[in-house]
């Protein structure tokens, strides 16, 4: 709720209980609103080690490529319904997140490569992410075979 008030003490800005008052320069007026408080959100640790995992391991430029493949593929299926990736970071959270859910054994802290690899985890490829329905299925989803 935005509160207009004329006939104020002129330069008076700040808080009163849980009302904000301002000088809107755009508006040219003096505005009162509901002071809000921001919401407490949920803590960025597991998309912080996601990251640093892939940090650590260096993602090949391959599997981006496919990414970048998937992403347009999959931007063109679901268009119509506002689904979209914008970029890989996407896919490689949604991908681990989706293994952290699966497999909560997993230590992403002290993962290498040569694990993913010999352990055959969905993450490896895109191909084996889809058969592991950690992604939706995209028109020629088998081309995608590149490795970490």
């Amino acid at each position: 709720m935005k509160a207009t008030i004329k006939a104020m003490m002129p330069g008076f800005t700040g808080n009163m209980d849980d009302v904000v008052i301002y000088y809107n320069a755009r508006l040219n007026t003096m505005i009162a609103r509901r002071k809000v408080m921001p919401k407490s959100s949920p803590s960025t640790e597991a998309a912080k080690t996601m990251y640093a995992f892939a940090k650590r391991i260096g993602l090949s430029q391959a599997w981006k490529d496919d990414c970048h493949l998937y992403i347009l593929a999959y931007n063109s299926k679901y268009r119509r319904q506002n689904r979209a990736h914008s970029s890989w970071p996407s896919i490689w959270l949604k991908l681990m997140r989706a293994q952290m859910k699966d497999r909560p054994e997993l230590d992403f802290n002290t993962l290498t490569r040569e694990d993913v690899i010999s352990l055959q985890l969905p993450c490896r490829s895109i191909v084996a992410s889809i058969e592991a329905c950690y992604l939706d299925k995209v028109r020629d989803w088998t081309r995608f075979t590149a490795n970490i």
